[in-house]
């Protein structure tokens, strides 16, 4: 989890990259950016595959022009062999987006690891060495809960944010119970945070869900999330039985739908349907 858990944060949301990396000195950013997930594939024609963690792609939103590569690496110690690997990283990154730039963000949420992470990779060609932009868990993007709730979240995940405090477990119950955040969204989230918490921070966050501040948004849309979740895998398994082939997009509009009425409705009409596009007609 706790390689995973920052991953699945940018998975999930990608513009996330670009609160880590705004404010970075020599790095510009388009005035309205848009990220999406890229191949993680960093392999050129040579005998050796090298495969990144993550690489956000950060475009142009009004052009769509690719604006810079991102490549993300969870690293939880310093490690003699990624001196050799990242570079190319970021070199074939840059090409295979076809990007005027890409970035080397580490995430390595141990200060003192983190300091060897940061050290200058020197490639022995003049002018051509790389610096990766490091987070750690010392005041990472986020942690003081500027910049959206991912971005919160995110610094939660990394240790950037006592869990186990009162001020802490607030602050991402707050991110956590903002509107921008969807109730299907709010199980992922929960159950990310919860897994990289400590013992005592899970308890903390416990005690505060079902208080009458916080039990409206975690108590009953977890409960109801939970059912929905049980009903659309149920929908699911009828269609696959009957063999009535959904598409992908239908398929998530399946996951994705925390209205338990609706998906009562899909599933009585699966039983019955002769084709998946009959049960999803409205």
């Amino acid at each position: 989890m706790t390689h995973e858990g920052p991953l699945d944060l940018v998975r999930q949301h990608p513009e996330i990259a670009v609160g880590l990396i705004q404010g970075t000195p020599g790095i510009s950013l388009p005035r309205r950016a848009a990220a999406s997930l890229a191949p993680t594939d960093m392999s050129a024609v040579v005998p050796v595959q090298y495969l990144a963690d993550m690489v956000v792609l950060i475009s142009d939103a009004a052009t769509g022009q690719p604006a810079l590569a991102v490549i993300i690496e969870p690293q939880l110690r310093d490690s003699e062999t990624k001196r050799f690997s990242w570079p190319v990283y970021v070199t074939t990154a840059r090409r295979l987006a076809g990007c005027p730039a890409a970035v080397l963000v580490v995430i390595c949420p141990d200060p003192a690891e983190a300091d060897k992470c940061r050290q200058l990779i020197r490639t022995g060609h003049p002018g051509f060495d790389l610096a990766p932009i490091v987070i750690d868990a010392n005041g990472p993007p986020g942690h003081d809960g500027v910049g959206g709730p991912y971005l919160t979240l995110f610094a939660a995940s990394i240790g950037g944010i006592d869990m186990a405090s009162e001020p802490g477990a607030r602050k991402v119950l707050d991110a956590m119970s903002s509107p921008e955040i969807s109730e299907a969204d709010l199980l992922r989230m929960t159950a990310i945070i919860m897994g990289l918490a400590s013992d005592a921070a899970r308890q903390f966050l416990e005690a505060m869900m079902t208080t009458s501040e916080y039990a409206k948004t975690f108590v009953d849309k977890i409960r109801d999330g939970g059912k929905a979740e049980g009903k659309a895998e149920g929908v699911l398994r009828l269609l696959d039985g009957r063999r009535l082939a959904p598409s992908q997009e239908q398929r998530q509009r399946v996951t994705s739908c925390t209205d338990s009425a609706q998906l009562d409705r899909w599933f009585d009409r699966a039983i019955t349907a002769g084709t998946a596009d009959e049960v999803f007609a409205d």
